[in-house]
């Protein structure tokens, strides 16, 4: 997939943030604690920030950990292996873990939708070969919200597994996560690019990854749960993240992308390669696609090139042909031509809405074919399934249908080749002076043609890529700041700030946190300051705290203070203890030797002639213990201990 020469091209995931919604992420495991990320991570389950997993004897939990491995694993640290995106931020929001409800999803999906970039799924319905499932009203909207309106309008990605249900002959267009148009859903193959005995054959897979399911083959590398590694990892649940990391690639190299860019991206690169499979065809747009594997192998090289100098496709055009009548052969679509803001002349997506009653689904089949014969297996049949659904006692009847394209009038992109649609191509003289409108981001100097890249000046910024060509932004994106109408870049280690210079950062990059007091990046927080993982930052610890991991804890005092508990207090001498409301020293209860507070429960050790017994001084062991022999603690001064008897059975002459 080509992996390793984008990274010889300089592209890691740096400033790409991407969330793992499964059964939590170990966030501590030592090949994921360098780019974990607090912000991008949640316990919905639990309702709290840690994602961390619920350990058990089985390790049931160890999916979602395995999955953040995938994407971001660090790099050069002789540990289990190097995520795809090695530099991105990797979060983790535990939802898996408790009930799956509606709202659990519609949370999970929703989180941060400004600060995330990508979302990777690899669950969904059962794998059962009968549930026809998808996500519900409020699982949707979020999906919807984050299209629109996250990434600063570009519109979140959501990566999905297919499912592994092949073996049961399920269908992954009964699954509505992954046949969402704002889904990318993919498929595995196996090294030798044959199908997997678990994958899914449908039309809406988009593309493909490598994956287990070789006979005697060997799983994918990933992290894993209780600071592990292991070569297990399988199925289409290990295609979604190393998408997702590939796709983080593909945002570094241009962060201006959209939902929709990133989807065509994918289709233009995608290859059939070796990949077997006996359904390969050309669609009308001349791309080979299958049930299989959707447009092909992935090519991460191929993506990163193409976003290096993308434009923005048109608006997407929504045109709807619907109908209750029970006809069974579709009229002739005219795209919604007569409607200037609904004509789709360049499909990207075709969705069917029917309703159907069938005393047996196994007999149900659905197909759709396109205008150029590519024939779309929409429903397959399932032989011997009886299942029932809808009402039982009746013949099939086809009910509603509605036809809805989402797609563009003009060519998304520009190609060489006659468009292959149902029109007839525009006129290719292209001499004379444009004169239409402007991209919303020109100046009013006016355009040499209708997208950002095409403005005589800017509205807002412009930003410069490496290969020279440049577009206009409403504001610039992270690694750079806006001066006079320009997009500057960022110091190496900052990740957006206010000037270019190094003491001018207010976010950092992975592996560096941000000295508050200065505004400059550091690899680590000094001492009297501690890290702040949830912000990134580098804090000033508490009054008298010389070292500190958090406000409240601290690990070593100035001097004239010493450590009680977790807080730095004036030292005082034995027998006596630190007093905050007298700020004073004050003597310890009798039967202490030392003490944090006053009163016989608070003893630290205790006085000669009297016993330690769970944490309290005692003058004797009370029924059930025994008084040992003086050891040393760990203050180096002796102490009597009561200890617990064994729970042994007495037996005769009064002898245990």
């Amino acid at each position: 997939m080509n992996i390793k020469a984008v990274w010889r091209r300089g592209y890691t995931g740096n400033g790409v943030v991407v969330s793992i919604l499964d059964d939590g992420v170990e966030r501590l495991h030592p090949d994921l604690k360098q780019n974990y990320d607090a912000r991008a991570s949640h316990d919905v389950n639990g309702n709290d920030s840690d994602p961390t997993p619920r350990y058990d004897a089985t390790n049931e939990n160890k999916h979602g950990t395995r999955c953040a491995g995938v994407v971001a694993a660090a790099a050069n640290n002789s540990l289990c292996m190097v995520g795809i995106a090695y530099n991105a931020r990797i979060g983790g929001v535990r939802m898996l873990d408790g009930d799956m409800t509606d709202m659990v999803e519609a949370q999970s999906l929703s989180l941060r939708q400004q600060y995330i970039d990508i979302y990777s799924s690899s669950w969904g319905p059962d794998d059962d070969g009968k549930t026809v499932d998808g996500p519900g009203p409020l699982a949707r909207l979020a999906l919807e919200n984050g299209i629109r309106k996250g990434r600063k309008g570009r519109g979140s990605i959501f990566v999905w597994a297919s499912g592994n249900g092949g073996q049961r002959k399920d269908h992954c267009s009964c699954d509505g996560y992954t046949n969402s148009i704002y889904t990318i859903s993919l498929g595995s193959t196996t090294q030798s690019g044959r199908k997997p005995w678990y994958l899914e054959e449908c039309s809406s897979t988009l593309a493909t990854t490598y994956s287990s399911g070789e006979s005697q083959g060997l799983g994918i590398v990933t992290t894993d749960l209780r600071q592990r590694c292991t070569d297990e990892h399988s199925g289409t649940s290990a295609s979604a993240p190393i998408a997702a990391g590939i796709i983080a690639l593909t945002l570094e190299a241009n962060p201006l992308l959209t939902w929709r860019d990133v989807q065509h991206i994918i289709v233009k690169t995608s290859r059939r390669g070796h990949l077997s499979a006996p359904d390969w065809q050309s669609n009308g747009a001349g791309y080979d696609v299958s049930h299989l594997y959707g447009f092909g192998l992935m090519d991460a090289e191929a993506m990163v090139k193409e976003a290096e100098t993308w434009r923005e496709v048109p608006t997407q055009h929504v045109c709807e042909e619907r109908t209750v009548q029970n006809a069974r052969l579709l009229y002739k679509s005219s795209g919604c031509s007569a409607q200037r803001t609904q004509h789709v002349a360049y499909v990207e997506h075709v969705i069917i809405r029917v309703t159907i009653t069938h005393p047996r689904r196994g007999d149900l089949s659905i197909a759709l074919t396109s205008p150029a014969g590519t024939k779309s297996q929409l429903l397959s049949l399932i032989v011997g399934l009886t299942y029932s659904f809808l009402n039982s006692l009746c013949v099939g009847k086809l009910m509603e249908w509605a036809l809805v394209f989402y797609g563009t009038s003009s060519h998304p992109y520009q190609r060489h080749e006659q468009p292959r649609s149902a029109e007839m191509s525009p006129d290719d003289d292209n001499t004379e002076e444009y004169n239409s409108s402007c991209d919303p981001e020109c100046s009013e100097d006016g355009c040499e043609g209708p997208g950002p890249h095409q403005c005589v000046s800017c509205l807002h910024y412009f930003l410069k890529f490496k290969n020279g060509t440049r577009t206009c932004v409403s504001r610039c994106p992270q690694g750079f700041w806006g001066d006079r109408k320009r997009c500057k870049r960022c110091y190496s280690s900052c990740t957006t700030c206010t000037g270019s210079r190094s003491d001018q950062c207010t976010s950092c990059k992975p592996g560096h946190h941000l000295d508050v007091e200065n505004g400059s990046c550091v690899t680590s927080c000094g001492d009297g300051s501690y890290i702040d993982h949830e912000e990134n930052m580098c804090r000033k610890c508490s009054e008298n705290c010389e070292k500190c991991t958090s406000s409240s804890i601290c690990t070593e005092c100035t001097e004239g203070t010493s450590l009680v508990g977790n807080k730095c207090q004036k030292s005082c001498e034995d027998g006596t203890f630190y007093s905050e409301q007298s700020d004073e020293c004050e003597p310890c209860h009798e039967a202490c030797a030392t003490c944090a507070a006053a009163g016989l429960e608070s003893c630290n050790r205790c006085a000669d002639e009297y016993l330690m017994e769970d944490w309290m001084c005692v003058t004797s062991c009370r029924q059930g213990f025994y008084p040992t022999q003086s050891r040393m603690d760990n203050t180096g001064q002796t102490q009597g201990f009561c200890r617990r008897f064994s729970d042994f059975t007495c037996v005769g002459g009064g002898m245990c």
